[in-house]
């Protein structure tokens, strides 16, 4: 008896407004050059470990800073890229890291929106609720310093923006930085647009490896 099989059920195949709509969320626009907000903030420290954000780079749909972690002396627990591993979400490089070890960041706007490291922003193209997008990008460093990315969006309203941070494990209670977003939001005017933003072109399919002619692996 034939029975025809389907991968998934139906649903609607995201629009070209849908997907664009998504990229400006998710990621910078690649067609624009940021403006800086010029702002340096400390979120908490204590003798021996600093953590603050630097290097606000403003977009016109978002912004991306860099979150800064300064340890005053290297642990052993931590060599050989354990500090990279606590900061900015609970599973890196295969190894998932118990929540009590992690540096915990969150941001919240004046209209109550809010996004933090412990909720996954990895929305698809049809998501349209619309929330405060909160997304670690790239950086490295050593046993004593790390610097890392992390993307916002969209742009916060009138009014504060509140960085909260806590990381229990090198004894940082919770604590919080406000700072207004009048910089953030009169960096975006000054944001270059360069070209109108390109569509994502199709993957290419990957190449077929050649087999051998005849064993096991031959089958096709």
């Amino acid at each position: 008896m034939h029975m025809s099989h389907r991968s998934e059920p139906d649903r609607e195949r995201p629009t070209d407004e849908m997907i664009r709509a998504w990229r400006e969320r998710m990621e910078p626009p690649e067609n624009e050059l940021p403006a800086g907000a010029a702002l340096t903030v400390l979120l908490g420290r204590t003798d021996d470990v600093a953590v603050g954000i630097t290097q606000v780079d403003v977009f016109t749909t978002g912004f991306r800073f860099t979150l800064a972690v300064r340890v005053r002396r290297p642990l052993p627990a931590l060599a050989h890229g354990g500090l990279h591993r606590l900061v900015g979400g609970g599973l890196r490089h295969g190894v998932e890291v118990p929540l009590e070890r992690l540096l915990l960041l969150g941001i919240e706007y004046a209209n109550g929106d809010r996004a933090s490291t412990l909720r996954d922003p990895h929305v698809g193209p049809g998501d349209s609720d619309g929330r405060l997008v909160l997304r670690q990008g790239g950086g490295g460093g050593s046993d004593r310093t790390v610097d890392h990315t992390f993307w916002v969006s969209p742009l916060p309203p009138d009014g504060p923006v509140t960085f909260v941070m806590a990381w229990p494990a090198f004894g940082v209670t919770e604590s919080r930085a406000v700072i207004d977003s009048a910089p953030i939001r009169a960096a975006a005017g000054r944001a270059v647009a360069l070209w109108p933003l390109q569509p994502v072109p199709e993957p290419e399919p990957p190449a077929e490896l050649p087999r051998p002619a005849t064993g096991w692996f031959a089958y096709g």
